[in-house]
């Protein structure tokens, strides 16, 4: 079970998965928006509420002992999303074109939090995630993801080289994110189906992963900062293959 503090994952998960909604706590009945809200909603699906002043032991830890906890007038108790099976993230459509996206060994929940909530912005279709040296699906994830993580599919894979081959045996191209690569994300075609592939915080892709990439493409810094962080360079480089070309 995971513990959300987010009111805005804790009313998308209401809305998406009531069932998997065990428990709301409000710290008081007149909580004050978004709360309200999510308090309606839970009775509306009949979702037990407690009102009440919150457990002082109440704490979740962050990585390393880190202290995460997010302050608030509420939580939840509500049972982690489920992936799916990678073969039930292509849905392509000919009538327009899609947006996935896969994570090479993204680690920070923080970071892998903030990239389904992009995705949910976006309107990526789903995201790829690799089993080992990555970050769970975990409460954290689902608080930063603000919803993003009840409204985009996603599949956890044990090679993601094959992951990518299915992709594109599905008409989707794989552009990959390399600070070395002689293209810029603002020479990306625009009228076809990407899978963009976003690296380790530390190592960015690994060899195997560039070497299967369709295209590999760099985000160019245009002032003094050299480099971003992976979560707002996805923000980058969605907001760039998003936007129609002129």
């Amino acid at each position: 079970m995971l513990e959300l503090r987010n009111p805005h994952s804790i009313k998308a998960a209401l809305e998406v998965r009531p069932k998997a909604v065990k428990l709301v706590r409000v710290h008081s009945e007149k909580a004050g928006e978004p709360w309200d809200s999510v308090v309606a909603l839970a009775r509306e699906n009949n979702v037990a509420v407690r009102i009440g002043a919150p457990d002082p032991k109440d704490q979740r830890g962050g990585r390393g002992g880190r202290e995460t906890e997010r302050t608030g007038a509420g939580s939840a108790t509500v049972e982690p999303p489920s992936p799916i099976p990678l073969d039930f993230l292509w849905n392509t459509d000919e009538a327009s074109t899609g947006l996935w996206l896969a994570l090479d060994q993204v680690q920070d929940p923080q970071n892998v939090g903030a990239i389904f909530r992009l995705a949910g912005f976006f309107g990526v279709r789903g995201i790829v995630l690799t089993k080992d040296r990555s970050a769970s699906v975990n409460a954290t994830v689902c608080d930063v993801s603000a919803g993003g993580a009840e409204h985009v599919p996603f599949a956890i894979i044990a090679n993601l080289a094959q992951a990518m081959e299915k992709a594109q045996q599905n008409q989707i191209w794989v552009l990959g994110t390399c600070e070395r690569a002689d293209s810029t994300i603002y020479k990306v075609q625009r009228d076809r189906n990407w899978m963009l592939v976003l690296g380790n915080e530390g190592a960015g892709l690994r060899r195997l992963t560039r070497e299967r990439c369709d295209q590999l493409c760099s985000l160019p810094p245009l002032g003094p900062v050299p480099s971003l962080n992976v979560a707002t360079a996805a923000a980058a480089c969605l907001a760039v293959l998003t936007t129609p070309a002129i």
